[in-house]
Parts: C-alpha cells; sequence; structure tokens
C-alpha cells in the first residue's frame, strides 16, 4: 500500500509574517487523485484549503496521478485590526514598572513545523489501498523560498570600524555593464534582534520586490539591513520621536552608499521603503539628502512635519491607518503643510476598507493616480500602527508607480 515516505513544510512570507502555505506528502508510489480529497487529511494547524496530485516537483500542474500530494493552507491576516483596549485605570506604580521603549526587540523566529494525519482511505496508482490512520507524522524539513533568494553579508565602515548586516537580493543574470534599480527596505524595530534574517520573514516588506513576476518586469536588487540587537546598545536607536539624526542612521547611509558603489546599481532609480522605524530612517534620510533616493514608499511612519518639508518636491507614496495614534496626525499635518505651499496631494476622499479584496484596492489605487502629481496619501480606516504593514505591500499598483519613477525624469 501507499505509504507517506516525507513530509514538506513550504513557508511563505505574508504581510503578517512568514508561515507555512503549502505541505508535501511524498508517498512511496504513485496516488490516483480521484481518490484524494481535503477531507481525508488533517493538519497540526491551520486550515486545510484545498489538495493536488501531481508527477513531479516543484508542482507545475495537477496530474490524474502521481507521488506528491500538495496540502494548500488557507492563510489569513492574523495580525488584530484593533488593539485591546487598556484597562481604564492604571497607577502610577503601574506605569513607572512599563517597560521602556530601548530599541531592543525580543522577536523570535516562527515556529514553521508542522504535522499531517492521513485520515481518508486514498488508493495507489496500482490499485492498492492506503487506510486511514490516527498517526500524525511531522515534518522533517521545511522550504523557504522567499528566504532562500537572499543572501547574508555584513558591511564594515571603514570609518568607524562598525558593522551592520544585512540581507542582498541579485538577479542571477546581469548583464555586463548593466545597471539596476536599488529597492532599500526598512524594517520597523521589532526586527532589532540579532537573527539577520529577520527583515525577510517579519512581513514581506523586503520579499515582495524578488518575487519571480515583478522581476521578470522590473528586475532590481534588494538590500535589507538588519539593525541588531547589538547595534542598539552600542549605538542607541536607529531612530526616535525626537526625530534627531542618529549614529546609526549614519552607519545606514554609509552602507547605502557602499551599496550603490559596490552593486550595479543605476543612480537614478535608487528607491526607499520602510515602515515604522524603517520609514523614518527613509525619511530622516531624504531630509538630509534629499536627491539620494528617486522615489519612496513609506509605511506607517512619521517625522517632524516641518522638517519633512524639504521633501515636498519628491515622488512620496505614504500609507496610514485611521487608528495609528502617531502617523495618522502627523502625516495629517505633514500633507496639509505640503498643500499649504502649492503642493499637489492626491487623497483617499473616503476611508478604505483594508479587509476588501486586494483587487479591488489595487482598482481604487489605480483610479487615484493624476497626471503631474507626486505624491500620493492612502489613508485606511480604523486600524493600528502594526497593521499597517500587514496588508501595505499587497498592492500592485504602487509598487509599479514607484519603479516607474527616476530622477532627471
Amino acid at each position: 500500500a501507499p505509504t507517506v515516505n516525507e513530509v514538506t513544510g513550504v513557508a511563505r512570507v505574508f504581510g503578517d509574517g512568514e508561515k507555512i502555505s503549502e505541505v508535501i506528502l511524498t508517498y512511496s508510489e504513485p496516488l490516483l487523485a480521484s481518490s484524494v480529497s481535503p477531507k481525508d487529511y488533517v493538519l497540526s494547524k491551520g486550515t486545510l484549503e484545498s489538495v493536488q496530485v501531481t508527477r513531479s516537483l516543484p508542482a507545475l500542474k495537477a496530474a490524474e496521478e502521481g507521488r506528491y500530494v500538495i496540502l494548500k493552507v488557507k492563510t489569513e491576516n492574523t495580525v488584530p485590526e484593533t488593539l485591546p483596549a487598556p484597562p481604564q485605570k492604571e497607577t502610577k506604580e503601574k506605569m513607572r514598572q512599563e517597560p521602556k521603549l530601548d530599541g531592543h526587540s525580543d522577536r523570535k523566529a516562527p515556529d514553521l513545523g508542522i504535522a499531517v494525519k492521513q485520515v481518508g482511505e486514498v488508493t495507489g496508482a496500482g490499485g492498492d489501498k492506503s487506510p486511514g490512520s490516527t498517526r500524525f507524522i511531522a515534518s522533517t524539513r521545511t522550504l523557504e523560498p522567499d528566504l532562500s533568494r537572499f543572501t547574508q553579508k555584513v558591511f564594515t565602515d571603514p570609518e568607524t570600524g562598525i558593522s551592520l548586516p544585512y540581507n542582498l537580493y541579485l538577479p542571477k543574470e546581469i548583464k555586463q555593464g548593466e545597471k539596476l534599480p536599488l529597492v532599500y527596505f526598512g524594517v520597523d524595530m521589532s526586527g532589532n534582534n540579532d537573527d539577520l534574517t529577520t527583515p525577510l520573514y517579519q512581513g514581506n516588506g523586503a520579499t515582495v520586490w524578488t518575487d519571480s513576476a515583478f522581476q521578470a518586469k522590473h528586475p532590481s536588487i534588494v538590500v535589507a539591513p538588519q539593525y541588531t540587537s547589538e547595534l542598539v546598545t552600542k549605538l542607541g536607536m536607529l531612530t526616535a520621536d525626537d526625530h534627531h539624526w542618529t549614529k546609526g542612521l549614519t552607519l545606514l547611509k554609509h552602507f547605502l552608499d557602499y551599496a550603490v558603489k559596490t552593486y550595479p546599481v543605476d543612480p537614478n532609480r535608487i528607491y526607499g521603503t520602510g515602515q515604522s522605524q524603517g520609514g523614518m530612517a527613509n525619511i530622516a534620510i531624504s531630509d538630509r539628502y534629499p536627491d539620494f533616493f528617486a522615489a519612496q514608499y513609506l509605511v506607517a511612519c512619521q517625522w517632524d512635519p516641518k522638517e519633512m518639508q524639504v521633501l515636498k518636491d519628491k515622488p512620496l507614496w505614504i500609507t496610514v491607518c485611521e487608528g495609528d495614534n502617531k502617523a495618522y496626525p502627523t502625516m495629517n499635518e505633514t500633507t496639509a503643510l505640503w498643500e499649504k505651499a502649492g503642493v499637489k496631494v492626491a487623497r483617499n476622499e473616503t476611508l478604505w476598507d483594508s479587509t476588501l479584496p486586494v483587487g479591488t484596492l489595487n482598482d481604487k489605487i489605480e483610479q487615484l493616480l493624476r497626471p503631474n502629481t507626486h505624491i500620493y496619501y492612502t489613508v485606511f480606516k480604523g486600524g493600528n500602527h502594526m497593521y499597517t504593514w500587514s496588508f501595505a505591500y499587497s498592492f500592485d499598483a504602487i509598487k509599479e508607480w514607484l519603479f516607474a519613477q527616476a530622477k532627471g525624469k
């Protein structure tokens, strides 16, 4: 009878982080696809959405028979749209005991282990039956296609000797003399730990640009530096609400200059993006070096509105949630000052619902595009600070807009 020889988890990165999206069962012999259905399997966690039988991996198409059964796991946004309400009464003693924001993070890599139980009878291509079982079989390996596209490197600042680790994506084929766009992604403060791949698995702000379909249209280089807990201890927070230039920002700018010189980067097509701390770092660099980025996508972040006035002529796309009590009011003030200075800011007149289908929201974004307009401000109803980036990198229209920008264009 056909038996399961191996269970492989496939983890992909979504807006709310990396998680298992598929489970591959390798059987000892081919199964008849007609004998296999979702009710034949139970997952140790998550919800089974569909099954597919295929002859080979990667699974290009379903087959009438094959050794591999692909279990598709339902993936939904797990970040709560609203934060729990604080206690009505807070004592001064309790408030004194609250940990202060110091730039360190205790974020851990996600648990990607999963187990599968075949509970229904399936039939082999030769007619042998494989009965259901009560035994879970644990995965013995996990494939991480989104993370595996990156390599981990370390930049050492020649001026200070301080090192900054970074994740690098380079297209496989770069023609001699070719110059490519560069995307810099800055992670939020929850990524400030000593796991160098944290900017890749905490959300999809770095990985979306390396998707094969996007790279087929827009070959580009992507860097996602990791501001480690060690760097926080040594240099202090990368960004803070006092909006001051920091030693960490100096290190980051030196790294970006190094990346432009080291890799085949088109200096007219350097794009910056980031969420929270990463978005603030984007703004700080643009404030001090207005000609560095060709365009930026700023997610759930803010800076001193008066300082940001130097960016009034820059191509910017800003996304916030109404429930973000820092980014929302501050970006409202910032965009109002730009408009007072005569700059057109395209914005949605009514707040958008982030739970609508991605295609519907993408259409709304495309309808927002205006000629002779270089600043866009999209606000989503409800939500909160961290919820914003769980969906913000899902929209092809914003990614296409970003890559349409170039200095001197």
